[in-house]
C-alpha cells in the first residue's frame, strides 16, 4: 500500500550521521569565524560589527513592527532559507551546504563581535540564542541533513538497490515527511525569538 508520509521519527532515526555531519558544518564554521573575527584587528575608524550591517537593519525592521509581525517575518525567512535548502538539495547538496557554512559564519562572527563587546560568550549562548535555537537549530540541521542526502544520492550515488530516479523519490519523501514538523519548530522559534529573547538579552546587556 502506498502512503504519501513516512513517520516522523523513522526519518529522523535513517537519518542521524545526515544529522551529524549537518551539525559539523555548522559548529566547525562557526568555531573558525568566531576565533578568526575575534583575532582579526579593527581597523582604525572601522565599526566593529561593520560587516553584520546588513542583519542588524534587518533585525531592526523586524523588531519595530508588532509582535506577531515580527514572528511571522521571523518565520517567513527562516522557512524560505530552509525550504531552500532542503529541497534544492538535490542540485549535489551545493545549497544546504552553502547555507549551512553561511550560517554557522554568522553565528560565529556575531557571538565574537558581542564577546569584543564586554558580553561574555557562554551568557550570549544561553540567552541569546539557545531560547529559540533549541527549536530553530534543529530544524536548520534536519532540512540540512536531508538537503546533503539529496545532493549525495541523486549525484553521487543512489541509494542501495535504488536508482537515481527512485532515491530521488524516497528522499523526496522524507523531505514532504518532515515539513509539518519543521514549520511547527519554526512558529515556535519565531514567538519565542520576538518575545522572550529580547528580554532575556537584556538581563545581559
Amino acid at each position: 500500500m502506498l502512503t504519501l508520509f513516512f513517520p516522523v521519527k523513522q526519518v529522523i532515526k535513517n537519518n542521524r550521521s545526515w544529522l551529524f555531519m549537518a551539525l559539523t558544518i555548522f559548529l566547525v564554521t562557526a568555531v573558525i569565524f568566531y576565533f578568526s573575527t575575534l583575532t582579526t584587528p579593527v581597523m582604525p575608524g572601522e565599526p566593529a560589527g561593520e560587516h553584520l550591517d546588513p542583519l542588524e537593519d534587518l533585525f531592526s525592521l523586524i523588531l519595530g513592527t508588532p509582535p506577531l509581525i515580527s514572528a511571522f517575518l521571523v518565520f517567513m525567512n527562516n522557512f524560505l532559507s530552509m525550504a531552500q535548502m532542503l529541497l534544492l538539495g538535490f542540485l549535489a547538496g551545493i545549497s544546504p551546504l552553502f547555507t549551512l557554512g553561511l550560517n554557522g559564519s554568522l553565528v560565529g562572527s556575531l557571538l565574537a563581535f558581542t564577546t569584543r563587546e564586554g558580553i561574555p560568550l557562554l551568557p550570549s549562548i544561553v540567552f541569546g540564542l539557545l531560547p529559540h535555537g533549541i527549536f530553530e537549530l534543529f530544524a536548520f540541521f534536519l532540512c540540512g541533513a536531508i538537503g546533503l542526502k539529496f545532493g549525495y544520492h541523486c549525484v553521487a550515488s543512489p541509494l542501495p538497490g535504488k536508482t537515481r530516479l527512485q532515491s530521488f523519490r524516497y528522499i523526496w519523501k522524507e523531505a514532504i515527511s518532515i515539513l509539518p514538523l519543521v514549520v511547527i519548530l519554526l512558529v515556535a522559534a519565531a514567538l519565542i525569538e520576538v518575545m522572550i529573547t529580547p528580554q532575556l538579552l537584556e538581563t545581559i546587556l
